[in-house]
């Protein structure tokens, strides 16, 4: 079985995949603990294992003792996917898992990955395997804390619906400026995606990928896992081609 942790900004996440992809335990840990992960290796027979860390990280996997392979995600481990970015070396983990998800799960297909988090970010992969690059902004709870911080009398807000093209109070016009903004910013790259490309698919995952989705009038597919199952993709391409 392989073991793949998503060490994100807020939270760690954890999935035991089967060697089919076949997720079978899972848990998600706020910050970086490291007990729930070694719980987790306890209740399994875990083989090999993979972390992608955007986040803090004070634990090594080592201290996890799963005898196979142990791979900490980075520009030089080999991918099942051709990087064409001018700095491999600062590409976003996180980012490099998504893309190998995407290719995974939809094969061939012309993909926009987004991931809506802490940041939102929009990543451009072709049918045949080559990831382009992408777009970095600001997520949706990122946009309406710098809205209040900056400014002297705007306030916190909580993301919402308003379902109004122009907000009829302080409150909604700040949710409507952070979250119909980010909808479209996402309809017009992926406006960009299709002049260039044709066919393209929204791929999405991330926190606040379904609030997003909801008001996208284009076929979203939601996938919530696609950074683990990235990170399986990944971990299972290094040992075919090491055993």
């Amino acid at each position: 079985m392989y073991l793949t942790i998503d060490a994100g900004n807020t939270r760690t996440k954890a999935v035991v995949y089967d060697t089919a992809g076949l997720a079978l335990d899972s848990i998600t840990a706020e910050g970086n603990e490291l007990a729930p992960i070694k719980e987790l290796v306890r209740g399994n027979r875990i083989e090999h294992v993979i972390v992608s860390t955007t986040g803090i990280r004070e634990w090594k996997l080592s201290d996890l003792g799963i005898k196979g392979k142990n791979i900490e995600l980075n520009h030089e481990v080999p991918l099942p996917i051709r990087i064409v970015y001018s700095t491999p070396e600062t590409l976003g983990q996180d980012r490099i898992a998504a893309a190998c998800g995407a290719q995974a799960n939809y094969p061939g297909k012309n993909c926009l990955v987004i991931s809506a988090g802490t940041c939102m970010t929009m990543d451009m992969l072709l049918g045949s395997g080559v990831y382009l690059g992408g777009n970095i902004a600001p997520g949706l709870r990122m946009r309406l804390q710098a809205m209040h911080e900056y400014t002297a009398k705007l306030p916190l807000v909580e993301p919402g619906h308003p379902d109004l093209a122009f907000g009829d109070s302080t409150v909604h016009a700040m949710q409507n400026g952070a979250g119909l903004g980010m909808v479209m910013e996402i309809e017009g790259i992926f406006q960009r995606a299709k002049n260039a490309f044709g066919e393209v698919l929204i791929v999405m995952t991330g926190g606040d990928a379904v609030f997003l989705a909801d008001r996208i009038e284009s076929q979203i597919f939601v996938a919530p896992e696609l950074v683990t199952q990235g990170l399986f993709q990944i971990v299972a391409f290094n040992v075919k081609t090491t055993y």
